[in-house]
């Protein structure tokens, strides 16, 4: 980092947001939600990727590209959630994944961290609510 100064400098672009050098990948077949989530991300300089469905995002990270975090909606066509968070994190368990869903029930948040998630939002969730959340599982040790 350099001088306690540069320290500094970087600590408060955490606090403020500014995550320019990162890449998110949002896994979400409904183009309103994608669109939200977009939104949000917007003022954080992130580059946002999508996926239409779990197998493309599994597809994306067996690419090789270089993604920081994954947001992924739970309900999705040709590979759920579930299993796509499975398999990612069986390949890169140290990528952070945070799940969200309209839909509650008894145990699911439980069986979206036993698939590797970080996290469960549940919807409505508001920007502030995901932003936290990200900066929690991006800049923690």
């Amino acid at each position: 980092m350099g001088t306690p100064a540069d320290l500094n400098a970087y600590n408060q672009k955490i606090l403020r947001y500014e995550w320019e050098s990162l890449i998110f990948l949002i896994a979400e077949d409904i183009d309103i939600n994608y669109m939200f989530l977009a939104e949000i991300l917007k003022k954080t300089h992130v580059q946002v990727l999508w996926a239409v469905n779990g197998q493309e995002a599994v597809d994306i990270f067996k690419s090789g590209m270089a993604i920081d975090l994954i947001i992924t909606d739970i309900q999705m066509p040709v590979k759920d959630g579930y299993t796509a968070t499975s398999e990612i994190h069986e390949l890169y368990p140290r990528i952070p994944i945070i799940a969200y869903t309209a839909y509650s029930y008894e145990g699911l948040r439980e069986r979206v961290l036993l698939a590797g998630a970080r996290e469960c939002l549940l919807k409505p969730f508001d920007s502030r609510q995901l932003l936290i959340t990200l900066r929690k599982y991006l800049f923690s040790s």
